[in-house]
């Protein structure tokens, strides 16, 4: 029997009048956009009961990405609907096959199982979180059943692939999102704090009082001064006192950061992530609604399916790529409960774009005009929507208080040109060649105000040097290809013109010489490149005894490393520690660091980026599919793709390429079959187009030619491949 104790809210009374209309009106679909904690499954429970209120036995399936939300929703139906009727799930091993009045079925199980079922068989189709639905996993079960009605439901119908969900839905026949449901006191008040980093007012004062060119990146690295985490947590306990019974959300960046803020915490914090496992992460949040502890720290889980209504403190440690994660974290903590009407909201992300997208939402939130009942003029929903303000904001750092105009001034002069388009990027790097009469050097690109910077080309093509093919311009190899000799031949030459043994600051500004990096790499330091060419070392190299003494933690190289960024004023290089008698050397980093960037993130110097979850790296292959013309995308493809992480990083998540093709439900592409004659023409060809035999970029970024992998399977390596052919042609 029906759970009198349940019944519709005005707002869910409002949604369904509008699936009622749709119906009445021939229409087989309908979508459904509620902000979490509004109840979004009761609401879907209503319709169907609305739905099956005059008709006989018929099936209804309910479909969703995640078996743990789907027991919930199980949950939830029986208890509304009652024995009466009977349940069933569908999902890995446990699948009833006897027919039931309510189905409740996983796509990946579904997936490998729906021809088993009759076209027509449910008369009431349920998709929560749709806004899942466009994936390659998904869809085509969605396309092959034909029910009588189909209902979509989700907090979040924006996709981080830009596919559109009213695609398969039509559009929202009723949406209620979270603005709306804040202004209405629908959700729980949002009590929200940036508890920004320090600001560097030095350096705000210096990209104020100049025009150089600047990029998001150097804003974001340059004028925070990071907060360690140990003072992190004392602001969220600090914070978190004023708060009855607090129980705490956390959302870090990587599992390596969420252990250390977990230790720093205590015996009452414990961690979920998707590699603990489903037995430690269930009895993590067992313990979490049940008091035992009072902080839950989570790394890319509890974005859904996670019902803990009395969370009442969220706290922000990693910025996200999609605004639908945002919201769906915030999510967590809005939920109204007994005892609970507020949440208090503590974001630690360091960045412009963060600050700019909450600011925003407090002005559309204050903006928000709430809509008024049909034949009623007045304000409505659940209470006075005007009566005391739903989401207030915080600055907690006097710092950004008193300069937040200027910090937003800065930030909309560095996103010039972030809101232009590849082709853009690339159309201002060919007019720059032109007018150069070569292609542009990094520092010449640097010294250019009217172009992006070399780092705004790397962070849209993964390297510089991609960015100039794509624009079809010849790439300065001379730094990559030279030898030994001829780089110690060229530094000499170098000192000769200056009068003086050349700095790395000097090095890096001849586009005619390899980068002072460069010559690091390959000598140990430059001042052993400098006495290989016959110049005088700058000064005397560090003995390994004296950085012994100088340097016996960790913490000695941190302190130092951020005097010599404080001195330098800007981003340090591997070249600027020997140029400092009191900066370490590069071994003795490696005694406590396993490279120099990560000396760097420990010494809040750079932010640590924070990579792509394995769900968003699937959809962006599926988007890369439809890119490429309903074709599997090729590891090249995926390689100069800049949204992609990058290979080591793609194998780590998958194992490989081939099982994130499987991963995203697409076909395997077949090894291409060259003979080895064939290859020597395409590459004959090319050098002729080229005038140089063609480089490993360059063979890898030209679709007619194989791969290197495949070069490199029949003549051994690419470089022996190259040599061989070249003699071969020139004999």
């Amino acid at each position: 029997m029906k759970n009198p104790k349940i019944k519709p809210r005005e707002y869910q009374q409002e949604c369904l009048a509008a699936i009622d209309n749709v119906i009445a009106n021939g229409e087989k679909r309908a979508l459904v956009v509620m902000a979490s904690g509004l109840g979004k499954t009761y609401t879907s429970a209503f319709a169907v009961e609305r739905y099956l209120a005059d008709k006989r036995f018929v099936r209804v399936l309910v479909l969703c990405h995640s078996e743990k939300i789907l027991r919930q929703t199980k949950e939830k139906f029986q208890e509304y609907f009652g024995e009466e009727f009977s349940y069933g799930m569908y999902v890995k091993y446990n699948k009833t096959t006897r027919p039931t009045n309510f189905l409740f079925a996983t796509f990946q199980t579904m997936k490998e199982n729906r021809e088993i079922f009759p076209k027509d068989e449910f008369a009431y189709i349920i998709v929560d979180e749709a806004h899942h639905s466009h994936a390659r996993t998904y869809f085509p079960t969605i396309r092959y059943f034909q029910p009588e009605f189909l209902l979509g439901l989700t907090a979040t119908p924006d996709r981080l692939d830009g596919q559109k969900i009213e695609e398969i839905y039509g559009e929202p026949v009723y949406e209620l999102g979270f603005v709306e449901a804040t202004k209405r006191g629908l959700i729980a008040e949002c009590d929200y704090r940036l508890v920004l980093d320090d600001l560097s007012q030095e350096r705000l004062d210096e990209y104020l009082a100049n025009d150089e060119k600047l990029s998001i990146n150097q804003l974001n690295r340059t004028l925070f001064i990071k907060k360690r985490d140990e003072e992190i947590v004392r602001l969220i306990s600090e914070y978190s006192a004023g708060v009855e019974n607090p129980k705490t959300m956390v959302f870090c960046r990587t599992v390596e950061h969420a252990r250390k803020i977990a230790k720093l915490i205590g015996d009452k914090a414990a961690l979920v992530y998707k590699k603990n496992g489903d037995s430690a992460n269930d009895s993590a949040l067992k313990s979490f609604k049940e008091g035992e502890i009072n902080t839950i720290i989570s790394v890319d889980m509890l974005n859904e399916g996670i019902d803990v209504p009395d969370a009442n403190v969220i706290v922000f440690l990693r910025n996200t790529v999609s605004p639908a994660v945002f919201y769906q974290q915030l999510g967590r903590g809005t939920r109204l409960s007994e005892g609970k009407d507020k949440v208090l909201v503590l974001d630690f992300v360091d960045n412009c774009e963060r600050i700019k997208t909450i600011l925003e939402l407090k002005q559309e939130i204050d903006d928000f005009k709430v809509r008024p009942p049909h034949g009623d003029e007045g304000a409505h929903g659940d209470g006075d929507a005007n009566s005391k303000e739903k989401f207030t904001l915080n600055i907690a750092t006097p710092e950004f208080k008193s300069r937040m105009v200027d910090v937003m001034k800065l930030f909309e002069r560095a996103v010039k040109w972030c809101e232009v388009s590849d082709q853009e990027y690339l159309d201002a790097l060919v007019s720059y060649a032109k007018e150069l009469g070569h292609t542009p050097s990094h520092y010449e690109v640097n010294s250019n105000p009217d172009i992006p910077s070399a780092s705004a080309y790397k962070g849209r093509f993964k390297t510089y040097n991609n960015a100039v093919l794509l624009a079809g311009l010849k790439p300065n190899f001379l730094r990559v290809y030279m030898d030994n000799d001829t780089m110690l031949d060229c530094l000499k030459n170098f000192a000769e013109e200056l009068g003086h043994t050349p700095n790395t600051k000097e090095v890096d500004a001849n586009k005619k010489l390899p980068s002072a990096a460069t010559y690091i790499a390959r000598f140990g330091s430059f001042n052993r490149a400098l006495v290989l060419a016959g110049l005088k070392a700058r000064k005397t190299p560090k003995s390994v005894r004296a950085q012994k003494v100088l340097f016996k933690t960790k913490e000695d190289v941190i302190i130092a490393l951020q005097k010599l960024h404080q001195k330098k004023g800007e981003m340090l290089y591997r070249a600027d520690l020997d140029e400092d008698e009191k900066a370490p050397t590069y071994g003795t980093i490696r005694r406590f660091f396993p490279d120099f960037n990560s000396a760097l993130i420990a010494a809040g110097i750079v932010g640590e980026v924070v990579p792509p979850t394995k769900q968003e790296v699937i959809q962006l292959m599926q988007l890369k599919y439809h890119e490429c013309g309903d074709r599997t995308p090729t590891t090249l493809e995926i390689k100069y793709d800049k949204r992609f992480p990058c290979k080591p990083a793609i194998d780590r998540m998958f194992g490989s390429h081939n099982n994130l093709v499987r991963a995203a439900g697409l076909e395997v592409n077949k090894p291409a079959s060259y003979p080895k004659g064939t290859i020597k023409l395409l590459l004959e060809e090319k050098a002729k187009e080229l005038g140089h035999w063609p480089t490993m970029k360059e063979i890898d970024l030209d679709s007619s030619l194989p791969s290197t992998t495949t070069i490199r399977r029949l003549f051994g390596s690419v470089k022996e491949s190259v040599i061989r052919l070249y003699v071969e042609t020139t004999n």
